[in-house]
């Protein structure tokens, strides 16, 4: 890719000098209400069990902030203080300051790091063994090794912290997430302008905040979305689906559809039971968003799914699973595979604005400009590797073999990229994808070779940081850029109070964890955060000791088979335009995202599809209101029932 020409840079000056800067009001709210999530959140998602208040890369919470502001007090505002109303520019500013540190306070950073670190000294026992084979290898600056705050946390000790236990471990864990988080904001800065201007990335998380913020038109105090008769019998269904469901939450003798259901219950016997575990789960919002996506996109979606149950049925029907070849092995290695190739065409498609970037850090491309970027292309660069750099000799310096290091820092941030790659082109309101960075060591060379502590340490790492992605960081931020630059917000100083709230929102919500933990006991909350999710990493610790974990044909041609499948489906659709297989599907075909989503997808994508066939894009258009409608309507209840549980304290979950 060839620089800028001058003129081109000249219209782009012009255009980003009348760019606004966030507003005092908008950055005092948007502190004031970060600072009330970061300390609800643990509450309500750990305590009460509700529906999550910001728990995926759509945040129930902001889009409930924005439709409070849109429909109720920007209305009152303008018609009897209208110098006061809330412009655009500040609802879009608004939404990405939110946005931005919303995953912080549970999967995005704390979740996986407090109860797994409590949670060895507290479970380990001679019948499981953890005693001789972890407990000796686990040192006190990795995991907490005070029995009675180890007790306090699970059993809980009337609200009374014990700070002395956790400093050391936390002394560990909170520089090195630190460091990952400003990796990640750097590589998100550096990949923007590629994929937003570039590539033209959908983004189809924005398309609804970014309807609710649009100014009314002449006669009107509502946004036009919320004006459009299609938009309200979307929203209209999804809130009489999900009042029939609550209702019968609440009252079981109340009739209501049923929400989940298995394809067991319908499919009985072999070689069928080997996917009878198949959801079959009703989320009207992921309708809407699917109807968003391109049409193969969405078809991929579902399609590699399907494949991958189909998979399942094979290995079964032929006895190999009997042989010790396990289906799930080998699709789950195919999506580490996926995600390597996924590195290689974004090195590859975006060489030249790589280029562009290096030497505009070097100081060798002065006339590219970067002025509204997220953050100047020299600043991303060498703080992207200062923060790698830091992960690696920190991990070093603690013990961590070298290869172990270096691999879990290069893919995590190939699992960030991921995410952010599918959320920014899919919509799927939450990527995961049961797969963990250190899949290729094991794979290729075995666990036998690495220290005890190597393993652990690297098994907690994986757990800590890249086993779920449901809130990662790096979605949020470009979608926050994204918005930004659709309602001439300058990117950099949102981006920096974006860093500055994360700051905030990182000790509020430690302390809204372990005072929830030590007043109430662990046992007694969010069931899989404190059990299942505490217990995970040690078990795979545990295997990885003893017997030892061989390195693995099947798991490696698994790999080889995602890279060539994912690469090869990206030369097809270089090569023919018509080619209808998006490689996207392959990297979540495993994942708690695509077993809950896939049939949503499937019936988004053929809703599309029938559309565009029968109707042409005037009709899509047309329809485009009712599918926002359907989104809307799920977060809408989703607050409802959260409020309904913070009364109640009974819960019915919208969203998983």
């Amino acid at each position: 890719m060839t620089p800028l020409p001058p003129q081109h840079l000249d219209i782009l000056t012009m255009a980003e000098t009348q760019r606004r800067t966030p507003t005092k009001r908008t950055i005092g709210l948007a502190m004031a209400l970060t600072a009330l999530f970061a300390w609800l959140i643990p509450h309500n998602d750990l305590l009460l069990r509700n529906t999550p208040l910001a728990g995926n890369l759509l945040p129930t919470d902001t889009v409930l902030v924005l439709l409070i502001f849109v429909a109720l007090l920007n209305p009152l505002l303008r018609r009897i203080a209208p110098a006061w109303a809330f412009h655009s520019c500040e609802l879009a500013t608004l939404w990405a300051l939110l946005l931005i540190p919303s995953g912080i306070p549970m999967a995005g950073f704390w979740r996986y790091i407090l109860p797994p670190i409590a949670s060895l000294l507290y479970r380990a026992s001679p019948s499981n063994r953890w005693d001789a084979l972890l407990l000796p290898h686990a040192p006190d600056w990795l995991v907490v090794t005070d029995a009675v705050a180890v007790r306090g946390f699970f059993e809980g000790n009337g609200g009374v912290i014990p700070w002395t236990a956790w400093v050391k471990p936390l002394s560990f864990w909170v520089p090195l997430g630190i460091a990952l988080l400003m990796a990640t904001i750097c590589l998100a800065a550096l990949i923007r302008r590629q994929w937003t201007e570039h590539e033209h990335f959908l983004f189809p998380l924005v398309q609804l905040p970014n309807e609710l913020i649009q100014s009314p038109l002449a006669g009107s105090r509502l946004p036009p979305l919320l004006t459009q008769k299609p938009f309200w019998v979307g929203s209209s269904l999804a809130v009489a689906f999900h009042t029939l469901c609550g209702l019968h939450a609440y009252f079981p003798a109340l009739p209501a559809p049923p929400r989940w259901q298995r394809l067991g219950d319908f499919l009985t016997g072999f070689p069928w039971d080997a996917i009878g575990n198949t959801f079959l789960n009703l989320y009207p919002s992921t309708i809407g968003l699917t109807y968003l996506l391109a049409t193969e996109v969405a078809f991929s979606l579902w399609f590699f799914y399907v494949l991958e149950r189909l998979l399942q049925i094979l290995f079964a029907l032929y006895g190999w699973t009997g042989f010790g070849y396990s289906a799930t092995d080998f699709v789950q290695h195919q999506q580490v595979g996926a995600v390597v190739g996924l590195l290689v065409i974004v090195l590859y498609a975006a060489r030249g604005h790589w280029r562009q970037v290096v030497l505009k850090a070097l100081g060798r491309l002065k006339e590219l400009d970067d002025r509204n970027e997220p953050l100047p292309y020299a600043v991303a660069f060498w703080g992207g590797v200062l923060s790698g750099s830091f992960i690696v000799l920190w991990l070093i310096g603690r013990g961590v073999s070298i290869l172990l290091a270096v691999s879990f820092l290069v893919m995590t941030l190939g699992f960030y990229l991921a995410a952010a790659w599918i959320a920014s082109n899919s919509g799927l309101l939450m990527v995961q994808m049961r797969i963990l960075p250190h899949d290729p060591i094991w794979a290729i060379l075995g666990s036998r070779r690495f220290s005890p502590r190597d393993l652990l340490t690297a098994f907690l790492l994986q757990k800590a940081f890249a086993y779920d992605l449901r809130e990662t960081l790096m979605p949020s931020l470009l979608n926050a850029m994204k918005v930004a630059d659709l309602n001439g917000v300058r990117r950099r100083p949102l981006l920096l109070w974006g860093i500055a709230l994360m700051a905030l929102t990182l000790p509020i919500a430690l302390l809204a964890w372990l005072r929830l933990a030590y007043t109430y006991g662990g046992v007694n909350l969010e069931a899989s955060t404190f059990q299942w999710h505490t217990i995970h990493p040690y078990l795979l610790a545990a295997q990885a000791i003893e017997p030892g974990i061989q390195a693995n044909a099947v798991r490696t041609l698994g790999m080889v088979t995602g890279l060539v499948v994912f690469v090869g489906c990206f030369a097809l659709r270089r090569q023919f335009v018509n080619f209808p297989l998006h490689p996207m599907g392959l990297i979540v075909c495993r994942g708690w995202a695509m077993e809950n989503f896939w049939l949503m997808v499937f019936v988004g994508w053929l809703l599309k599809v029938t559309t565009m066939r029968y109707g042409g894009l005037h009709a899509y258009k047309a329809l485009r209101p009712f599918s926002l409608g359907l989104v809307l309507g799920d977060l809408v209840m989703a607050g409802f029932f959260g409020g309904m549980g913070m009364l109640t304290r009974r819960s019915y979950v919208v969203l998983p």
